[in-house]
């Protein structure tokens, strides 16, 4: 079974579209950074059904256990501390399949 690690984000009003694809592109870039993670999708929602939350990405772990080391690694405490200003909202939800 692997963890699949899902965020769905809000960014703030006055955030513009091109600082928005740049977090999309960071977190992309995180699968290079980052050894716990297998696979790694982001992107632009393309319906109104979303609630306002527009962008959103997929982190696949190999195990539960991975969460923490990949919540507390340096490349992701970096995309944090520079993007988390932007949200207006997130929400994050982790599985195991």
């Amino acid at each position: 079974m692997k963890l699949v690690h899902i965020v769905i984000a809000k960014f703030k009003p006055e955030i513009s579209e091109a600082t928005r694809q740049q977090a999309c592109d960071e977190v992309l870039k995180l699968k290079d950074q980052i050894p716990n993670i297998l696979s790694c999708t982001a992107g632009k929602t393309f319906t109104e059904r979303s609630q306002g939350y527009e962008w959103g990405w997929v982190v696949e772990l190999e195990k539960k256990e991975d969460l923490p080391i990949y919540a507390e690694h340096a490349a992701h405490q970096a995309f944090l501390q520079r993007y988390k200003p932007t949200f207006e909202d997130l929400i994050a939800l982790d599985y195991m399949c």
